[in-house]
């Protein structure tokens, strides 16, 4: 999301005194399948872990490096973090989950999707799996992050109230005003 769009939909949060809530969505990326064949070498250790973990499974497969270190090649069926590809599947699972829910991106900042939903403008903006959602009504905010619950499971991180942690930047909300710092 762009810093100006963060800036702008503070203000309009303020402004209106709109419920503003913002989730993490741990292990986001695992929510995203890989749409291409990439192979990864766990080394020492990890692969130690793996054969440990289901050796009927891996056991055949590891072999020994040049060091003496046990290696397993594997095939990533989920995107994972460092992967290139991953940061955009992720965002295009995001958007069409977004976009089945009947919100539509922003054509200005692709990181801003608004929906109308009882009677009044639902406002999500995100950062990969950081997401700031805010709507007039505190129960659409929540049924939002149930929904948001339902695909990524209970752990997503929740932050409600007049104060928020987002991408780095404090925003504190009160009398139609936001204060950023």
């Amino acid at each position: 999301v762009m810093t100006e769009s963060v800036l702008i939909t503070a203000a309009i949060e303020a402004t209106e005194g709109r419920d503003v809530a913002v989730i993490d969505l741990p292990g986001a990326f695992l929510n995203a399948s890989m749409d291409e064949v990439v192979h990864m070498v766990l080394r020492g250790k990890l692969a130690e872990l793996m054969v440990k973990f289901a050796p009927q499974i891996y056991r055949k497969y590891v072999t020994m490096g040049a060091k003496g270190e046990p290696m397993l090649y594997v095939t990533l069926q989920k995107a994972l973090y460092g992967c290139l590809r991953s940061a955009l599947l992720f965002y295009l699972k995001l958007v069409a989950d977004l976009e089945g829910q009947g919100f539509r991106i922003n054509p200005y900042d692709p990181c801003v999707a608004n929906k109308m939903t009882g009677g009044a403008q639902m406002t999500l903006t995100f950062h990969v799996d950081d997401i700031k959602i805010s709507h007039i009504d505190a129960d659409k905010v929540t049924e939002c992050i149930d929904w948001f619950k339902g695909i990524y499971g209970s752990n997503v991180r929740v932050s409600r109230g007049t104060t928020h942690d987002y991408l780095g930047m404090m925003l504190s909300y009160s009398n139609q005003q936001v204060r950023i710092s």
